[in-house]
């Protein structure tokens, strides 16, 4: 009974303190601890809910158009903000987390995409994940894609160079990809 009582009140804290994120983040954490480790997983996904929340705190509405992915303490920010300052904002909230060792912030400006720019983000995001999914020599659940105005974002945890090479390589063959930045890391990573 203790037991329960001890579990229900730290999801009721957790969740408190993360009204977007509540206890989704940790149903992925079983899939990324499998190469970085149940700890940096852990603290991995820690990192990433305080900096929603500070997101949040900020501004509800910049949440929507915007993602998230830490790795090993390094922060990846991709989407789109409708103003300068914003970006600079988010730059700001995620070095502010204990724990956060790197920030690479790709988010771009709003005013630069289309109707026509979103629907070819969305082709090319699912042809990239269609392709990485079907490549036995890729563990597909250790990889984040993101697609914004043509240019692919990767991140995630390769267990080598070649699996990394192959993940950067079907995001490059994309039809619509004209750019890939490649933020994934490699499982004896030290950084």
């Amino acid at each position: 009974m203790k037991k329960i009582f001890l579990i229900s009140l730290f999801l009721f804290v957790f969740q408190s303190c993360a009204p977007i994120v509540g206890t989704v983040g940790m149903f992925s954490l079983g899939a990324a601890s499998k190469e970085k480790g149940i700890g940096t997983a852990l603290s991995d996904t820690i990192i990433k809910t305080k900096i929603s929340n500070l997101i949040f705190k900020k501004d509800p509405s910049l949440i929507a158009d915007t993602k998230i992915t830490v790795n090993n303490g390094s922060v990846l920010f991709t989407g789109k903000v409708s103003e300068p300052e914003t970006r600079i904002q988010f730059t700001k909230i995620a070095w502010s987390v204990k724990g956060v060792n790197e920030v690479n912030n790709e988010i771009q400006i709003s005013n630069t995409s289309s109707l026509r720019n979103i629907a070819r983000d969305i082709s090319s995001m699912g042809e990239i994940r269609a392709r990485i999914m079907t490549d036995k020599k890729i563990n597909s659940i250790n990889f984040s894609i993101d697609v914004v105005n043509d240019i692919a974002y990767l991140s995630g945890v390769a267990s080598n160079v070649e699996e990394m090479s192959l993940v950067k390589a079907h995001a490059s063959s994309a039809r619509f990809i004209k750019e890939v930045y490649n933020y994934i890391t490699l499982t004896d990573d030290t950084r």
